[in-house]
């Protein structure tokens, strides 16, 4: 049994939501791991003091979003998040890679204007410092699970407008292709270990200081140019990065 939340009665939240947020909860923070029992219908209701259809709803909604599967005669199971598996050396934005692996994928757009360069970001973008960039910060699903938190910065000047488009239903690699002609075709890629400061934590559903898988890229256009900094933040729970590797 999770930790037990009160059900808020004056909430406008409807009942079944609140305790399929509460499920939810156990089983991405793993109090609930994968291939445990949930309690049974009667069970939750009357921990929470819900209607038998209330809890129905909850445990059907945890179901379409693949956190728990029901076995006849048995009862109901926590299914746990589909990791995210990651070819690192394919330059495929995560959209196209994850679709293309039968994943649902969904983006939510946390921040997307027009900043100054930092010195850093002029040197590896090869552009004047301060000259203007747009800097995009999106928060990634897989599933309906938050997988990591994708940080891109690009010249405004190459780019000019992208900080208008609407990016949370797209790929943005599709839109640079089709709006700006510029196609990626390699770059250097590093991964190392992080750990979820206070906003990545809440943003990804996980504790401050939970382990991450930081993956930081600069990646280079067709005229061999570079055109992005990309920095994205992965729950390392939820995560595989493939590499091969051969022989030199």
């Amino acid at each position: 049994m999770p930790r037990t939340s009160a059900i808020a009665k004056a909430s406008p939240v409807p009942y079944y939501a609140q305790l399929a947020d509460i499920l939810r909860t156990a089983i991405t923070d793993g109090e609930l791991a994968p291939d445990a029992p949930l309690p049974s219908e009667a069970e939750l209701g009357t921990t929470y003091g819900l209607s038998r259809t209330a809890v129905r709803q909850a445990l059907g909604e945890l179901a379409a979003e693949g956190l728990v599967r029901k076995e006849k005669g048995r009862g109901t199971f926590v299914r746990g998040p589909k990791r995210a598996d990651l070819i690192v050396q394919e330059m495929r934005g995560f959209h196209d890679e994850l679709s293309e692996r039968g994943h649902s994928v969904a983006t939510r757009v946390l921040d997307q204007g027009v900043d100054a360069s930092t010195v850093d970001e002029a040197t590896l973008l090869q552009v004047p410092t301060g000259s203007a960039v747009v800097r995009l910060e999106r928060l990634r699903f897989a599933d309906g699970a938050p997988i990591c938190v994708a940080r891109t910065v690009v010249s405004a000047t190459r780019f000019a407008g992208l900080e208008e488009h609407d990016l949370e239903g797209v790929s943005l690699y599709k839109v640079l292709s089709s709006e700006y002609g510029v196609e990626v075709t390699g770059g250097h890629r590093m991964i190392e270990a992080a750990a979820a400061d206070r906003a990545y934590a809440r943003h990804l559903g996980v504790k401050t200081g939970a382990p991450l898988l930081k993956l930081s890229s600069i990646n280079n256009a067709q005229d061999g140019q570079p055109f992005e900094l990309f920095t994205a933040w992965y729950r390392a729970d939820r995560t595989t990065f493939q590499v091969s590797v051969r022989m030199p």
